[in-house]
């Protein structure tokens, strides 16, 4: 017969951890934040220096000049210029009407596509991320920072493309997007023009919240029409010469739009 023993079975204890010893535990296991490299604080700095026109379009640099004006080595900057003069340095592209209305163009059939999906099925997360991008861009506006709304600008754009859903379509988007940064700073010199843009992008958030799927592709698509026209008046003010700007872009607004 089994007799019940009274003995109390108490868990085995580890050993004792020392209070430094779990915050160095602690330190070690927490993902570190990787400090931007040489490299990429000199793209970023050539990025900004082309956006604000510091670099000027189309003038002559050689690599040793820049770098100088950079404070940094002749070598991570490379990347960051775009078209080499054989035995001179680069020369920083210019701003070519014809190809960038060609850009707008390729953008419009993307971020069209993007927006008019998203209305047919809507993403709340995605959706919420544009309601935040409005919010920045009112921010911006009022605090009046041309630079920073390029970004914002940007970044509204590229949650249009994600929702092509079509990674031909969001890759290629990227490299375009870089293409209109500089067109983006100059077109804002008035803040008028940056608020046109935020009641633009808030007409596409509406069309694609109420499941509008031919409004918020037009509204998309009418949006970098304008752009367009705009570019043109602006090439024109400040005296850019170029070849006669085919848009590519039909204005829609009427057609198959629900009011």
């Amino acid at each position: 017969m089994l007799q019940r023993s009274n003995k109390v079975n108490v868990p085995r204890q580890g050993p004792v951890l020392s209070p430094l010893y779990v915050v160095c535990y602690i330190i070690a296991m927490k993902p570190l934040r990787r400090n931007p490299s040489l490299r990429d604080r000199a793209l970023a700095d050539l990025r900004k220096a082309i956006v604000t026109g510091s670099l000027e379009p189309n003038s002559l640099h050689s690599e040793q000049t820049i770098a100088d004006k950079l404070a940094l080595s002749r070598t991570p900057i490379r990347e960051g210029l775009v078209a080499p003069v054989a035995n001179r340095g680069f020369r920083i592209s210019a701003l070519d009407a014809e190809h960038l209305a060609q850009v707008l163009q390729f953008r419009a059939a993307i971020e069209g596509c993007g927006a008019s999906r998203m209305a047919a099925n809507a993403d709340p997360k995605r959706l919420a991320r544009l309601d935040a991008e409005l919010k920045r861009q009112s921010a911006i506006i009022k605090a009046g920072d041309r630079l920073h709304w390029v970004q914002a600008n940007i970044d509204f754009h590229a949650i249009l493309a994600e929702s092509s859903e079509n990674a031909l379509m969001i890759t290629a988007f990227a490299a375009l997007a870089s293409h209109t940064k500089r067109l983006g700073y100059r077109m804002n010199y008035r803040s008028q023009r940056m608020r046109e843009s935020l009641d633009e992008h808030s007409a596409i958030v509406d069309a694609i919240r109420r499941g509008d799927v031919d409004r918020a592709r037009t509204m998309a698509e009418e949006h970098l029409y304008v752009t367009t026209v705009l570019m043109k008046q602006l090439f024109a003010d400040i005296g850019i010469e170029n070849e006669p700007v085919a848009t590519g872009l039909k204005k829609k607004r009427g057609r198959n739009v629900k009011p």
